[in-house]
């Protein structure tokens, strides 16, 4: 059908810069037939921008050719801006823009750079205008600039955040020693350690917390009345029961309904022998039934071998609780990206929650946001009184991170892009990663699987076997010779 013959649509003739045709609606028409003022609004779009792509060569004959934001005055092209993303900033390497417009240019860039913080990009970083670096422009392009939010930071100009990078070691130096992994802030015993550490995977994440071990996890679980469940990671840890109460508020997911009779057989009863007995349920069938509770946090499993049903807290508010939670997660973190936290957070929050928290978290003090650790080109948050701290602290020894510490999704990033590892052992020297392996630990041996990095790393691997006492045993080979 032709839309055209049956005055669906009218066609209309340009003839500037060339004859086309275009196509609108019908009652249209007599709005273009009318005479009107130009619109000399200024505007930044992009290449692919329908009104641009239609006039690119016009544009480009005008701006030259290359990437960049082209920027209209009316329906002129009158300069461009030099910016792409870098992981979660925006590096804007030029502005071309004549002084003349530059009241209006900045008010329409202040819109470009807002529409950007919608996209969890709110850090802009300018390094020239107009081919001049920022540090020697004039007083006026300089206020310009400044009243839409950028401050000179060293030779750069940087909007959203500070520059003040610190080096990483000194960085981790720190983290390690808020998480009681430094030999100076270790604490005294396996007692101590499990009351400083919210929730635990295992022996490996606790002994490197505490000076003397004595006594395994599961001895300290029965004592300490604790329950297995599943935290926000996914992982299965041991922590309190309360604890687990706090995690399902959070999550505030309501138990499957089809299963809503285990949720409550377990409220009033710990036994499973009893449910399945009642439901002449076999261990695996009941195993099933089980598990979607246990995987969203409604079921926990009690020191005994039991389980108990989880409740929620209905004495606080969910948002609130979310809140305080992300805040003391990132309390004992000197420096943290959003990816980090990501990580550490865990499914339950979205990436949209968490920057809208930490940008709460910058307005009431807590944290400064900008380029905190030298080179690294991400964006950081982080606690400039925990960094200040560091000269304080000594150098801290060699150690192993295993990947059940509570702190390991921290290094997910240098673990892969190092690596080349998912979940792995992590080696420290001089607070530095130097190599990871894969190790198999059944009967009670460090079995090494898999090793990259530094071969001087294997001593301390060998002394993180000695500290868990346990053999270890590899039939790798590094450079042709066979570890031991």
């Amino acid at each position: 059908m032709n839309l055209e013959k049956s005055g669906r649509i009218s066609k209309v003739m340009a003839l500037v810069p060339d004859p086309e045709a275009f196509y609108c609606m019908p009652d249209e028409v007599q709005l273009l037939k009318r005479p009107r003022r130009e619109d000399r609004t200024i505007r930044i779009l992009t290449q692919s921008d329908p009104y641009v792509s239609r006039f690119i060569w016009e544009v480009r004959s005008v701006l030259e050719r290359g990437w960049y934001l082209p920027v209209f005055k009316g329906v002129d092209p009158v300069g461009k801006v030099l910016m792409f993303k870098v992981n979660d900033y925006l590096e804007i390497k030029d502005l071309h823009v004549p002084t003349a417009y530059l009241d209006e240019f900045c008010e329409a860039f202040k819109i470009l750079l807002d529409n950007h913080s919608d996209q969890l990009v709110d850090v802009a970083v300018l390094s020239n205008f107009n081919s001049e670096p920022v540090s020697s422009i004039d007083d006026n392009t300089r206020k310009s600039l400044e009243s839409i939010g950028f401050k000179i930071a060293g030779e750069r100009m940087i909007r959203g955040g500070i520059v003040d990078p610190q080096p990483r070691e000194i960085a981790e130096k720190v983290l390690f020693y808020q998480h009681n992994l430094h030999q100076d802030s270790r604490l005294d015993n396996e007692i101590e350690a499990l009351r400083n550490v919210p929730e635990v995977r295992d022996d490996f994440a606790l002994r490197g917390r505490a000076s003397v071990y004595r006594v395994d996890l599961k001895s300290m679980a029965s004592a300490h009345r604790l329950h297995q469940g599943i935290n926000m990671r996914g992982h299965q840890v041991w922590a309190t029961y309360d604890h687990f109460r706090d995690l399902l508020t959070i999550r505030g997911l309501p138990p499957d309904e089809e299963l809503w009779d285990i949720v409550e057989f377990f409220s009033a009863n710990s036994d499973p022998k009893i449910f399945k007995e009642r439901h002449a349920l076999t261990q695996s069938q009941f195993r099933k039934l089980l598990q979607p509770l246990i995987k969203s946090g409604h079921i926990v499993q009690d020191f005994r071998g039991g389980y108990r049903t989880v409740t929620r807290r209905e004495d606080v508010d969910r948002i609130e609780l979310r809140r305080e939670y992300l805040r003391k997660l990132v309390a004992e973190y000197p420096v943290i990206t959003l990816k980090q936290l990501l990580r550490l957070a865990g499914t339950p929050f979205k990436p949209e929650e968490l920057k809208a928290i930490l940008n709460s978290f910058e307005e009431d003090g807590t944290l400064i946001k900008g380029f905190l650790i030298e080179d690294l080109h991400e964006v950081c948050w982080g606690r400039k009184e925990l960094l200040e701290k560091s000269a304080e602290i000594n150098p801290i020894r060699d150690f192993v991170l295993p990947p059940s510490d509570p702190i390991a999704p921290y290094f997910s990033g240098i673990l892969k892009e190092k690596f080349g590892f998912g979940s792995a052992y992590l080696v420290f020297k001089n607070a530095e990663p130097v190599a990871a392996f894969k190790a198999n630990t059944r009967n009670k041996i460090i079995e090494v699987k898999d090793y990259e990095g530094s071969e001087k790393g294997w001593r301390i691997v060998k002394e993180f076997a000695w500290e868990q006492q346990m053999p270890l045993k590899t039939e790798l080979r590094i450079g042709g010779k066979r570890l031991k």
